[in-house]
């Protein structure tokens, strides 16, 4: 059995040159984690803004839209807005009614998983 005795200096840097760059390398894995995560919120916001803004633009075709309308059901952090809008939408147009109900379906398929 190996018994570590650190009773020098020479043993103490040695030790240390190990810690000492296993230490930061963890930090640097954490400070990564981190950055990454909060790049990937702010992809994610704005791409939550990007489909809302197609949804409110004029023009444009419904099925693009309908798509839209289902795409929102990935962005759970939303539900209570989505859910706001999905219902409370006014829609005019040949094919509105279709976009209606996908809206719907989708305000619905939010409250069901919240």
């Amino acid at each position: 059995m190996m018994v570590m005795n650190l009773s020098t200096a020479g043993e103490w840097i040695a030790w240390a040159g190990v810690v000492v760059p296993l230490m930061a390398l963890a930090w640097s894995a954490v400070f990564y984690t981190l950055a990454k995560r909060r790049e990937l919120e702010h992809e994610e916001y704005r791409r939550f803004f990007e489909i809302m803004d197609h949804l409110g633009q004029q023009g444009g075709s419904i099925a693009s839209k309908m798509a839209a309308a289902f795409e929102l059901r990935k962005y759970s952090h939303y539900t209570e807005v989505i859910i706001n809008v999905c219902e409370k939408a006014e829609l005019e147009g040949d094919a509105s009614q279709m976009l209606r109900e996908e809206m719907l379906a989708t305000a619905e398929y939010l409250k069901a998983r919240s």
